[in-house]
């Protein structure tokens, strides 16, 4: 996946563009490639608002509980670093 695409999915604001993104920054297989897509998530403007962030919480939240390890483990070290 490129940073292109990790933006234009991250800017769905949905949970499947969310999950495509974790689910590709999982199985990188180039640091590079790891450390590009986990920028596009840590960079995403939900972020910078309270509400909208808060609509980023939840979405990590219902993928750290869904069934495909990869996903989940993502999901949990992005809400790991909020506390």
């Amino acid at each position: 996946m490129t940073s292109d695409t990790a933006v234009a999915l991250l800017a769905r604001r949905d949970l499947a563009g969310l999950r495509a993104v974790l689910a590709a920054r999982a199985v990188a297989s180039g640091q590079g490639t790891a450390d590009q897509l986990a920028a596009e998530l840590d960079c995403d403007p939900r972020w910078a608002t309270g509400q909208d962030g808060d609509e980023l919480i939840v979405q990590l939240r219902t993928l750290a509980a869904g069934g495909d390890p990869d996903v989940r483990n993502e999901a949990l070290l992005r809400l790991a670093r909020l506390r």
